[in-house]
């Protein structure tokens, strides 16, 4: 071999072992196609993505986890409800805010009507006032009462998906910047699991409390104003849908952290990018009508959300 040519080799002959001893040393696919080129490899620090912690090479390799866990989401059965420790009714008799006929006609009633809860009829009834119930729903889920509520944090786009609050009864009214942790207020049931939910998306603590139902309910109604340009729901259950549009949305946006879990009914996936976060929602139900499409929002001003299909993907639009 001439000299000349002996660099060339041993060069090649490096690049060669490199290759074979580094697989994809960024990515958490186990199934990723690596290695990639050194010149690819180079620039991993530009294109890697994370996703719950988790660094991935490129968002084909992104692509294909999400796909694995959305897969095991869609398909996962929503956990009973746990009883309450004490009935209602029997708490507030044993505070003395009610008799034993009061709550006897208190369940009749429900029992009759066969909607409302207890609590509801309770009220509606006389029987006692909704500040009094809802000190015993406190007592009740062992949790505080909300006492004020932050404009600021409830009228904040881009943290808790708004349909996500409105199917759960529950609103964000503080946030304490020291213990990272967010304070949300439940109108009817404390749902834990919605809670562990937001704690892994949003990387934060959560504390929960009871306020009065209609406090939350017209809080609710104060929120469903704010247009919410971030937030897209989509009504479908197929997993081959869920892709394509995920595939999309990854593919414009460029996220930097992608976060996904699933809440009640919900499939929820938070793509941060430098300029914000965009939340998709995947709302899991077995009606047919809409499949795929975005859920208007029903904002009554400022820019919405709508979706056309273009070349089997979806592109996002504006309307004014």
């Amino acid at each position: 071999m001439p000299d000349f040519l002996k660099p060339f080799v041993r060069s090649y002959d490096w690049l060669q072992r490199y290759n074979a001893s580094v697989k994809s040393p960024d990515c958490a696919l186990t199934t990723c196609p690596g290695p990639r080129p050194l010149w690819k490899r180079l620039l991993r620090r530009s294109t890697r993505v994370f996703f719950h912690g988790q660094s991935y090479c490129s968002a084909q390799c992104l692509e294909t986890a999400l796909v694995g866990q959305i897969s095991r989401l869609r398909t996962l059965i929503a956990p009973a409800q746990p009883p309450n420790r004490i009935p209602l009714g029997l708490l507030m008799m044993a505070r003395g805010k009610l008799t034993e006929i009061e709550v006897q006609a208190a369940l009749e009633a429900q029992r009759r009507a066969r909607y409302g809860t207890i609590g509801d009829w309770i009220e509606k009834l006389g029987f006692a006032s909704e500040k009094d119930v809802t000190a015993a729903l406190a007592l009740q889920w062992g949790c505080p009462v909300a006492s004020s509520f932050d404009p600021s944090i409830m009228n904040t786009p881009g943290n808790i998906p708004f349909p996500i609050l409105e199917a759960f009864q529950m609103i964000p009214y503080n946030y304490a910047v020291s213990t990272n942790t967010l304070y949300l207020a439940f109108g009817a049931r404390v749902d834990h699991a919605a809670l562990y939910a937001i704690e892994k998306i949003l990387d934060c603590r959560t504390q929960p409390s009871v306020a009065p139902a209609r406090t939350v309910a017209r809080k609710i109604e104060q929120m469903r104003q704010i247009a919410r340009p971030s937030d897209v729901e989509f009504r479908t259950r197929d997993l081959g849908e869920m892709a394509r549009i995920t595939s999309s949305y990854i593919a414009r946006l460029s996220p930097l952290d992608v976060r996904l879990c699933r809440v009640g009914n919900f499939i929820w996936l938070k793509l941060k990018t430098r300029a914000g976060a965009t939340n998709l929602l995947f709302r899991l139900q077995t009606d047919a009508r809409g499949e795929g499409l975005p859920v208007s929002n029903g904002y009554p001003s400022g820019p919405v959300f709508k979706s056309q299909r273009l070349s089997g993907e979806f592109r996002q639009v504006f309307e004014k």
